[in-house]
């Protein structure tokens, strides 16, 4: 593993911890152990192959890793020297709830994403069939200039991602109609629609300045200060 990844899973497996400041270490070896043993009772690591219990879709150890990861990818990449080559390095994981930047969310997360949480938030509306290519580029540069906050030590405004093909009405809701388009959000208001393909530089300036306090970057020199407010899922939606 190399020193720049070495430090990235440090930083990430630190932003976890901070995630859950309270939670203190069992100091009693007592407790310790039976902690321990009720996780092995919980998750065995093995299971009888004829166990009644064991679950349908397990992926071959008795339990499924969506259990911990909302959805998970797995890469592995072939030496060309070497069929059966494998090594850490050239395994990925990703868990779109941590790792990745941009969380794809459906009407049903709507509103817990942006009323039950009034931290700032960027929704990108992107349409596979409409201007595929910039739909694809923006959505790389968003990520880009998530990590351009994170290495400025800042704690990136949340940023999600609204499918226009899927999600019809809640599209119609944001009223949105040409894609892709960014919207910055804070507590409950639009401040600003984006409907050019920025780049990561760019992006995150307009993060600073819409949730940092920085000076307004040229590109939203025009923009004046109206707002609108965020619209709340449709109620035919609620039942799907």
């Amino acid at each position: 593993m190399e020193d720049d990844e070495r430090r990235e899973w440090r930083r990430k497996i630190q932003e976890v911890i901070d995630r859950y400041p309270d939670v203190e270490e069992e100091v009693d070896s007592l407790e310790r152990k039976k902690k321990m043993q009720k996780l092995l009772a919980d998750y065995p690591l093995v299971v009888e192959e004829e166990d009644p219990d064991w679950p349908e879709d397990a992926d071959g150890w008795g339990f499924n890793l969506g259990q911990f990861f909302d959805k998970i990818t797995i890469k592995n990449v072939r030496k060309d020297d070497d069929e059966d080559y494998d090594s850490d390095k050239e395994v990925v994981w990703q868990d779109d709830n941590y790792i990745r930047p941009v969380k794809d969310i459906t009407s049903a997360e709507w509103e817990d994403a942006v009323f039950k949480d009034i931290s700032p938030l960027i929704v990108l509306v992107h349409n596979r069939y409409r201007r595929p290519k910039d739909n694809e580029k923006i959505r790389e540069e968003l990520e880009k200039a998530v990590h351009i906050i994170w290495n400025c030590r800042l704690p990136s405004p949340r940023c999600v991602a609204v499918d226009a093909v899927i999600e019809l009405e809640l599209v119609s809701a944001l009223n949105v109609s040409t894609f892709p388009e960014i919207i910055f959000t804070k507590a409950g208001k639009i401040l600003h629609r984006e409907k050019v393909v920025r780049s990561a530089d760019e992006l995150s300036k307009m993060m600073a300045f819409f949730y940092y306090g920085a000076a307004k970057p040229p590109c939203l020199e025009r923009i004046g200060d109206r707002q609108e407010t965020v619209p709340p899922v449709p109620v035919s939606s609620k039942g799907c």
